[in-house]
């Protein structure tokens, strides 16, 4: 069946990955007195977020350009799963459902997703699927780069903040406030890392079906 197009989501999650990453450095920039743990002790950080309108709006924006962000790259790994599936006979190692659902699975979420794109990947790429099984293909490193930063973003590090944080003393709607809002410092760097790939790996596969489309298959 024709491969149904998906340059347009393509472009849509990038432009989202964009402004999460503007929205982000503005949080930075905004809160940078509360940006490290040494300059908010003894400081209330809810109350200092609720008082500044400012900050309610980056806020508010930062909540729903991520909600959009989520939604757009959710629906375009859909369709490039469904156009990976008409590239190759070989079944994919999970159910379609997984593709939404996997992300929030305990523990089992820490490798689904990962090998979701993995076999998209393989069965995109020049050449398709070689041999019988898809989980058995060559990994793509820019595909593990991307999966390791995003574990570390958004599970390694958040964690091992609130749990620093709260061995430190600090109240627990201040340590929430800091990890939720991205006032870690330490987030920033795996996040935007993992923003990056991400955005290289949309690309990546998007041109590898454009490319077999246009082959014919």
């Amino acid at each position: 069946r024709p491969l149904r197009p998906i340059r347009g989501l393509a472009t849509a999650v990038l432009v989202l990955l964009g402004l999460d990453t503007l929205v982000g450095a503005a949080w930075a920039v905004a809160a940078d007195p509360l940006a490290t743990v040494a300059e908010v002790v003894g400081v209330g950080v809810v109350p200092l977020l609720s008082n500044s309108v400012f900050l309610v709006a980056l806020t508010a924006s930062r909540v729903l350009v991520r909600a959009g962000l989520v939604l757009v790259f959710l629906v375009w790994l859909v369709r490039a799963r469904l156009n990976a599936e008409s590239l190759t006979r070989v079944p994919h190692r999970w159910f379609k459902v997984l593709i939404v659902f996997g992300w929030v699975l305990p523990v089992v979420g820490w490798w689904i997703p990962k090998q979701i794109v993995d076999d998209v990947w393989a069965a995109s790429r020049p050449g398709g699927v070689r041999g019988e099984s898809i989980g058995r293909q060559p990994h793509s490193w820019l595909v593990w780069a991307w999966w390791i930063a995003w574990l570390l973003a958004f599970w390694v590090v958040p964690l091992s903040s609130v749990t620093l944080l709260s061995l430190a003393g600090r109240p627990p709607e201040e340590v929430g406030a800091l990890v939720w809002f991205g006032l870690d410092p330490f987030t920033w760097v795996p996040t935007l890392l993992a923003a990056a790939l991400l955005a290289v790996v949309v690309v990546r596969i998007t041109r590898f079906q454009e490319a077999r489309a246009v082959a014919g298959g």
